[in-house]
């Protein structure tokens, strides 16, 4: 019976003695805020080790390196003033280059030329610890805004939109995060003159939808916005004539504007603003200028 009494014991001390000597072994919560931190700072240190060495390749090239993040380090291994630690390397799907990522493959380094995202001349972001690409959103880091800025959003594309062989740049800036107050301003320029210019709220795309959830209309927001720039908006106007549009009647291709505008074959782009409908653009030679050929 004693035997019975005392192996109840001997097993809640033992017990004791593994619980105790085990929280300096093992089983200790990881601050996950920390680590996460951490990455972002060597996510902008790294950046910064990218942005000179795609400075110092333009120095040399007159050009940025046309390639995406998958063959970027290989494009401009040699102008980097200190080498990539090894440790944010990976090789590529192909084994035949690396791309550079913080912590693990998934977290991966964006670059893209012509740029897509941001202000500067090339875009450049990490996809941040959660590992998913969010195109400068969620927990994406950029390399074009300070840590202790505000977040800027903007979108942008080259175009040539008045067919002289000089791209023209389509810019989509969101002046803030809040959906309910916030504006979209879309810009289009060259060399530094704005040559025209749009704004309306947010609001517009989800606010005729009172049932919709907060989730919902972020979500609604972000997919207008990424997908403003498809090459499906910008159409040949020289090609109207072929197009089988349900409003082609209100383009009325008989006036003067538009044949105009046929003949000299400019770029036509066409942008949704929400529940003020639909708008579609082009340079008009005799004026020297973008007008509105459509709206809906």
């Amino acid at each position: 019976m004693r035997f019975r009494f005392l192996w109840p014991a001997a097993a809640l001390f033992l017990f004791s003695v593994c619980a105790i000597g085990c929280r300096d072994v093992g089983f200790r919560e990881i601050d996950v805020s920390a680590k996460s931190r951490e990455s972002v700072l060597t996510a902008r240190d790294v950046m910064a080790q990218i942005q000179q060495g795609l400075h110092n390749f333009y120095e040399a090239k007159h050009h940025y390196p046309e390639t995406n993040e998958a063959h970027l380090y290989d494009s401009i291994r040699n102008y980097f003033p200190t080498q990539i630690d090894p440790i944010d390397l990976f090789r590529n799907d192909n084994g035949k280059g690396y791309f550079i990522a913080i912590g693990t493959r998934a977290e991966k380094i964006v670059y893209r030329y012509p740029p897509t995202i941001g202000i500067g001349d090339y875009t450049l972001y990490w996809v941040g610890p959660n590992g998913v690409d969010e195109e400068g959103e969620g927990d994406d880091i950029d390399a074009w805004q300070a840590a202790d800025t505000a977040r800027h959003f903007e979108r942008q594309r080259t175009a040539d939109m008045q067919n002289q062989n000089d791209p023209d740049r389509l810019r989509l800036i969101r002046t803030g995060p809040d959906i309910y107050r916030d504006s979209l301003i879309f810009e289009i320029t060259r060399r530094d003159t704005i040559r025209y210019r749009d704004a309306w709220p947010l609001s517009v795309y989800f606010k005729s939808r009172p049932e919709l959830t907060d989730d919902e209309r972020h979500e609604i927001v972000r997919t207008e916005l990424n997908r403003f720039f498809l090459p499906s908006a910008f159409v040949h106007t020289d090609s109207l004539a072929y197009q089988d549009w349900s409003h082609w009647q209100d383009v009325q291709p008989k006036s003067s504007a538009m044949v105009e505008l046929m003949r000299s074959g400019e770029l036509m782009f066409n942008y949704y603003v929400g529940d003020r409908g639909s708008k579609g653009i082009a340079w008009l030679p005799s004026k020297k200028g973008f007008v509105i050929v459509w709206k809906s």
